[in-house]
């Protein structure tokens, strides 16, 4: 057996690129895009847009109606964090993925009362969403009347709980397309007529091994661990997955550590390709910075802290160049519209500054 293939740090970043859809858009649906890459982590949504227009040849067009149909939902499905998902795979993913967010939030719930409100906080929740799509505040408001909130975090955690049994979740745009109207997952998602799949060899459930395969080839170079912390399971849960897993091979990076990935993604490492070295404006929270939890291939240690200030949450959108997060960016507005603002992690060659105002120029609407 031969060796697996050794990658630099730069040409891991690289690789990424081509995995992530960044480098060669392809003429797809949204939800394409967001299946091929497993969920796409959309805290804030405008920039989860824009993370998936960037991705498609089509940028933002019909984006809005992929969410308006019911193609694409935004839920809790793992991380206790806000994620684009293909709707087809809603109630899978949340009924392997949605008792571990329950038992890592236990003593939360416990604290607030959650379990022993929720069927009450369905109810109202149900009863205010006859009338159609609503806003959270709305269900807020039917709680408020129904006195189960009063406590500070108690109608997060309601709206968080319904999210997690897949009673609920986020659809349509709201006109602004900067949030979303929560619907019914039984009206908003129709059912699949066949019950859940047997799970595969090694009693691995045939979503997770879905789910893993599409990570490795979405995000790839990344490693066992990198997909374990993405999905929020265990690692034997992944490695089991993986033995089955098709589409992915193992390469490794120069201190030795296996790492997976489609291999088409490769092939944009060869010489006079010069696609994937270009430059890249992503927006906060993009997949390429949040998809992995050791970051380290494609950002220098001493620079993490200016993507994530204070270390706070707030990822800041990122500048991409040579395969590597080399600076944060900014857009500003100005009387006569729109700039952009840069801040390079250190000094950028007027090549890349231009490349950058043209790549500021091209970014898809939200």
């Amino acid at each position: 057996m031969s060796a697996p293939t050794v990658l630099t740090d730069r040409e891991i970043g690289l690789a990424r690129l081509a995995a992530h859809g960044l480098v060669r858009p392809a003429d797809v649906a949204p939800e394409d895009v967001v299946r091929a890459l497993g969920a796409v982590q959309a805290q804030d949504l405008p920039g989860a847009l824009v993370s998936v227009g960037l991705r498609r040849a089509g940028g933002s067009d019909g984006l809005r109606r992929a969410f308006d149909d019911g193609r694409i939902v935004r839920t809790w499905p793992m991380r206790g964090t806000l994620h684009l998902v293909p709707a087809e795979d809603l109630r899978e993913w949340l009924a392997v993925l949605g008792p571990r967010t329950v038992a890592s939030t236990a003593a939360r719930r416990r604290a607030l009362g959650i379990d022993e409100r929720l069927d009450a906080a369905r109810e109202a929740a149900l009863a205010a969403l006859r009338h159609g799509p609503q806003p959270r505040e709305r269900l807020h408001a039917a709680w408020e009347e129904a006195g189960l909130l009063g406590e500070p975090g108690r109608g997060y955690h309601l709206m968080l709980a319904l999210h997690l049994d897949a009673t609920l979740c986020l659809g349509p745009l709201t006109g602004d397309g900067r949030d979303q109207l929560v619907v019914p997952v039984a009206d908003w998602v129709p059912a699949a007529g066949e019950g859940p799949a047997a799970p595969a060899a090694g009693g691995t459930p045939p979503v997770v091994a879905r789910w893993v395969r599409r990570y490795l080839r979405g995000h790839g170079p990344a490693s066992v661990a990198d997909a374990a912390r993405w999905a929020a399971l265990p690692r034997s849960a992944v490695r089991a997955a993986l033995a089955g897993a098709d589409g992915v091979v193992a390469v490794q990076d120069r201190g030795g550590q296996e790492l997976w990935c489609a291999p088409e993604v490769l092939e944009d490492l060869a010489p006079g390709d010069r696609r994937a070295a270009g430059v890249f404006l992503l927006p906060p929270f993009d997949e390429y910075v949040l998809g992995y939890g050791d970051r380290s291939h494609v950002l220098a240690p001493e620079h993490a802290p200016r993507i994530v200030p204070g270390g706070n949450g707030v990822f800041k959108p990122t500048l991409v160049a040579g395969g590597r997060i080399v600076g944060t960016w900014a857009r500003v507005r100005r009387r006569g519209g729109a700039e952009l603002a840069l801040d390079p992690f250190e000094e950028l060659s007027p090549a890349r500054r231009r490349a950058a105002e043209r790549a500021f120029a091209r970014l898809p609407g939200p």
